[in-house]
C-alpha cells in the first residue's frame, strides 16, 4: 500500500513538471577543450576541418582552415543547432528550453536568467515564474551510475534520475554505427515513454 501510495504522489509531481512546466534541455559548450587547446598554442594549430552533421539530414559542412579550438567550437555550435531543431519537430509534450552546461548550477537553484529558446530569446518574466520547480531536464551524455553509455537522459529538476516506472533514458547506441539511433528518434521514444506513463495517472 505504501510503495502504491508513493508512485501516486511521485507521479502527481511530474505531471505538474511536465505538463504545467517546460522541458529544459542542456546542452554542451565543450568550454574546458576549447580552453585546453587555447592555453597550449603547440597544439592549437591551423589545419582544416571537416564536420558530419549529427542531424538526420545527410549534410556535409566543410570547415575552412581553422585553429584546433576554433574548429571544437564550431563543431559544438553545429552539433548543438542539430539537437535544438530535433527537439522543436519532435517533442509537443511540453514547451521546450535550453541551457548551456556551465549554467548548470544555475538551473539547480531555479535561476533562469540564461535559459533561452530555439531562437534564442530569453525567457519572459511569466515563462521564468512558471519553470519554478517545475521542470523536467534532458541531455545527451554518459548515462549516470557505474555502468555508462550513451544516451538521451531525463532527470529531475536536481539532475537525478527518475524512479521507477518513469523513463530514465533512451540509449543512442552512439559509437556502433549499424544500431546507431537518429536523435529524433531517441526523442520521439523518450516523449511516447513518458507520455503512457502521464496517461495512466487519473
Amino acid at each position: 500500500m505504501f510503495f502504491a501510495v508513493h508512485i501516486s504522489v511521485y507521479s502527481q509531481s511530474k505531471i505538474n513538471d511536465i505538463k504545467n512546466g517546460a522541458l529544459l534541455v542542456r546542452i554542451q559548450t565543450n568550454q574546458h577543450l576549447i580552453d585546453h587547446y587555447v592555453k597550449d598554442k603547440l597544439l592549437d594549430k591551423t589545419n582544416t576541418f571537416t564536420y558530419h552533421s549529427n542531424n538526420d539530414s545527410i549534410r556535409i559542412i566543410h570547415i575552412l582552415p581553422q585553429k584546433k579550438s576554433d574548429a571544437i567550437k564550431t563543431k559544438q555550435s553545429h552539433l548543438n543547432k542539430d539537437i535544438i531543431n530535433a527537439f522543436e519537430t519532435e517533442w509537443s509534450l511540453s514547451p521546450v528550453y535550453y541551457f548551456y552546461s556551465n549554467f548548470s548550477n544555475e538551473i539547480r537553484n531555479n535561476i533562469f536568467t540564461n535559459v533561452f529558446k530555439a531562437d534564442k530569446t530569453k525567457l519572459s518574466a511569466k515563462e521564468k515564474s512558471q519553470l519554478n520547480n517545475n521542470f523536467l531536464i534532458a541531455y545527451i551524455g554518459d548515462t549516470p551510475g557505474s555502468l555508462k553509455f550513451n544516451a538521451l537522459v531525463l532527470t529531475d529538476r536536481n539532475f537525478k534520475t527518475l524512479a521507477h516506472p518513469w523513463p530514465k533514458y533512451v540509449r543512442t547506441y552512439d559509437g556502433l554505427w549499424f544500431l546507431k539511433r537518429k536523435l529524433s528518434k531517441s526523442i520521439q521514444i523518450l516523449e511516447k515513454k513518458l507520455d503512457f506513463q502521464l496517461s495512466r495517472i487519473k
